[in-house]
């Protein structure tokens, strides 16, 4: 588990960003894919089942359901994400997906080394294996305890991606449900009200810039590889970008054109 390779494919800013010493964690709300971070549709029933439970709040179904999706949206605030890729050679479909305009730069490392990056200050960094499920049939309990957990899973359709992910987050210890609100027991809150002001996040706001961590790019970098659809000259305009830095910071990054698209050597 320890040594198991892992890529990065980047475009070219956040690859530079990245051997001068930045990794970035992106906000989850800002992923393409509009699950991200979101529970299966049976945990997402079970919760606007047990609201309705009364015959009284049969009649207001929309009303809770709009009220849940708000909360469970609004909880993509709480994470910021970096996503890496299980594999012990490049892949062409990642290379696909992040190199289409030929401008691709991937790097290979290991999990022993990303553990080496230390948390920004005030938060907590987890790492795991993505895991990929049934959304529509998947039910688990553990959506009603672990804030975190709708993070570590993605939709089945997904398992091409082979994610390892690296979340940050920071714990909210003030925040307690219906904190600061009257309670009048003559005079009963609304269904939306009680959704609102009762299931609140244990965890503060990410910034929708996300965050940036610093890191030791040498100690992470294995080797660095350019898209496939790459130019010639592309790539000797990056590795004298690098011998800048390499001078500066007493570093050797060097990169090398990826094999993927060569004819047959045998």
């Amino acid at each position: 588990m320890e040594d198991t390779k892992l890529w990065r494919y980047f475009d070219l800013i956040k690859f530079l960003t990245f051997v001068n010493g930045e990794l970035y964690f992106t906000r989850a709300d800002k992923f393409k894919d509009k699950y991200e971070g979101a529970i299966p549709k049976q945990n997402y029933n079970a919760h606007v089942e047990w609201m309705i439970s009364s015959e009284r709040n049969r009649s207001r179904i929309d009303e809770i359901r709009k009220e849940f999706y708000v909360k469970f949206k609004e909880k993509k605030n709480k994470a910021a994400i970096s996503c890496w890729h299980i594999n012990e050679s490049e892949s062409a479909a990642m290379w696909e997906t992040y190199a289409r305009a030929g401008q691709g730069i991937a790097i290979s490392t290991t999990i022993n080394k990303l553990k080496k990056i230390q948390k920004p200050d005030g938060f907590e960094l987890e790492m795991f294996n993505v895991e990929y499920i049934d959304f529509d049939r998947e039910y688990d309990e553990d959506y009603n305890r672990f804030e975190l957990l709708p993070f570590k899973n993605k939709r089945k359709e997904f398992q091409y991606e082979q994610e390892f992910r690296m979340i940050l987050y920071q714990n909210n210890p003030l925040s307690e449900p219906f904190k600061g609100v009257e309670i009048n027991f003559s005079n009963p809150m609304k269904v939306g009200d009680i959704i609102k002001y009762g299931f609140v996040s244990k965890l503060n706001d990410i910034p929708s810039e996300g965050i940036k961590v610093k890191v030791n790019p040498y100690e992470l970098i294995d080797e660095i590889i350019a898209s496939p659809y790459m130019k010639d000259y592309e790539i000797i305009e990056i590795q004298r970008i690098l011998d800048l830095i390499n001078k500066d910071k007493q570093t050797n990054f060097t990169i090398k054109r990826s094999h993927l698209y060569e004819d047959v050597n045998y």
